[in-house]
């Protein structure tokens, strides 16, 4: 439904802020509406796909040309405290933040197509990202490799470092004579049990039968 109003209303998001903080005990429908009626008034615009070395001049330089910057907010990952890829810039009106919608979007930018959507407006807390690691939540789920922004995803990194670990564990195991003896040592007394039981089943023909029941 975002998506087919942004259609026939470009100053509507296609994207929905669950976060955003509508009446005290309004419902959904009523949330939505008051989101959308914020989105037609604000003078603030989101930027997405920022390659995190993307400084705040370049993107003050590049915004300033839609009209004056109130302020430029940039996105920071909630742990390392360093840029993750998004950020938020205010204009004094509400003219100069559409002309950053229809003149910027899908700009290029240190080699990607930046994304500048209509945005409710900045509140403390949402220059964080929300993801679990502090960065985006589309970073984590990522598994693509993208070296613009940290390469793997972060799920995809703990994969990545855990078939690591395990290879490692592996190759001293293999290269350790202690290892080797020990599991030398298992397998010949292995052999040991398997020629015993061999033995006594010959000597008794139901014994197999016996144990399979």
């Amino acid at each position: 439904m975002a998506r087919l109003l942004k259609l026939l209303d470009p100053t509507i998001s296609a994207y929905f802020d669950r976060r955003f903080p509508s009446s005290t005990g309004a419902g959904e429908q009523q949330k939505r509406n008051e989101f959308e009626e914020a989105l037609r008034t604000s003078t603030t615009v989101y930027i997405g796909n920022l390659a995190f070395t993307t400084s705040d001049f370049q993107l003050y330089e590049l915004f300033s040309k839609a009209g004056d910057i109130k302020r430029l907010i940039m996105g920071l990952d909630a742990t390392k405290k360093t840029p993750c890829g998004f950020c938020f810039v205010s204009y004094f009106t509400r003219k100069d933040a559409e002309a950053a919608v229809k003149y910027i979007n899908s700009s290029m930018m240190d080699g990607r197509s930046i994304r500048v959507d209509h945005d409710w407006g900045f509140v403390e807390g949402r220059q964080f990202g929300r993801g679990r690691s502090g960065g985006q939540v589309r970073d984590e789920h990522r598994t693509d490799y993208d070296q613009g922004r940290g390469g793997y995803g972060q799920l995809m990194w703990q994969e990545i470092e855990t078939r690591q670990m395990a290879a490692v564990g592996q190759a001293e195991f293999d290269s350790n004579p202690a290892y080797n003896r020990q599991d030398s040592n298992r397998g010949r007394k292995r052999q040991h049990r398997e020629n015993d039981t061999y033995q006594q089943q010959s000597r008794n023909p139901r014994a197999r039968d016996d144990e399979d029941d």
